[in-house]
C-alpha cells in the first residue's frame, strides 16, 4: 500500500464510516481515550471559546470539547469524508449541541476562521501529504497565545521490525502502511509554534504534542 491520494482516502473511510467508531474499540482497550482527554486539558480550553478539529471524522472528540468550551464556546469539524460527518452530524443531533458545525473540505485548503483560540488533530494529520504546510498555515493564521494540539502515530523508535509489521497490520484498515513511517507532524510543529509539551504514548508507537503561538 502507499501513501493514498484525497480521493482514495475520501473513499476508504466513505466506506468504513458507518462501523468507524465499533473499529476504534481497538485502540480505546488500549488507553487511548485517556490520552485524549488529556490532550484535550492540556489545550486549557475555556468556556467560550472558538476550537477548530481537523480531520474530525465522526466527532470523536466533539463531546470532550463541549465539556470544555461550554454552549458558549464554538466547535467547528472539518472533514475530506461526508460520510464521517454523517457520523458526526449524528451524534450532534442526538447530544442536541447548538454550537458544533461540520464541514467536508480539504484540510490542505481550507482557511482556519478568523479569532479561533484552538486547533487540535487527533489520528488524521499525520495522512495528510501536506501536514507541514497546514501546520504552517495554522501558525501563520493564529493570534498569538492559541494553542495547537497534536495526537497521532508513529514509527517507535525501538521496536523490532516484526513488531512494527504487525502494528502496521492492525491499523491497515484504517489505510496505515509503511509509506507513512516519515510523515512527523510533531517537527513541523516546533518549526513553526513553541511547543511546551510532548510525551509518547504506547511504548512509543504514538504521541502527543501541545504547542502555542508565540507573542
Amino acid at each position: 500500500m502507499s501513501v493514498l491520494s484525497k480521493s482514495e482516502a475520501r473513499a476508504l473511510y466513505d466506506r468504513i464510516a458507518s462501523r468507524y467508531d465499533l473499529m476504534l474499540v481497538q485502540f480505546k482497550l488500549l488507553g487511548l481515550e485517556r490520552h485524549r482527554r488529556r490532550l484535550i486539558r492540556q489545550l486549557d480550553l475555556r468556556c467560550g471559546d472558538t476550537v477548530v478539529d481537523l480531520c474530525c471524522g465522526t466527532g470523536v472528540n466533539f463531546e470532550y470539547l463541549q465539556n470544555a468550551v461550554g454552549s458558549k464556546g464554538r466547535i467547528i469539524g472539518v472533514d475530506l469524508s461526508s460520510a464521517m460527518l454523517e457520523q458526526a452530524q449524528a451524534k450532534i443531533y442526538e447530544a442536541g449541541w447548538k454550537n458544533i458545525e461540520v464541514i467536508c473540505a480539504d484540510v490542505e485548503k481550507w482557511p482556519l476562521p478568523e479569532r479561533t483560540d484552538v486547533v487540535l488533530s487527533t489520528f488524521g494529520l499525520e495522512m495528510v501529504p501536506g501536514y507541514a504546510d497546514v501546520i504552517k498555515q495554522i501558525s501563520s493564521s493564529l493570534e498569538p497565545g492559541a494553542r495547537f494540539g497534536l495526537m497521532g502515530l508513529k514509527k517507535p523508535d525501538r521496536w523490532p521490525d516484526w513488531l512494527v509489521r504487525a502494528a502496521i497490520w492492525l491499523s491497515s484498515p484504517f489505510g496505515v502502511s509503511r509509506e507513512y513511517e516519515d510523515f512527523q507532524p510533531w517537527k513541523a510543529a516546533r518549526r513553526y509554534l513553541r511547543v511546551r509539551n510532548y510525551r509518547t504514548m504506547l511504548m512509543g508507537a504514538a504521541y502527543s504534542c501541545v504547542a502555542v503561538k508565540n507573542h
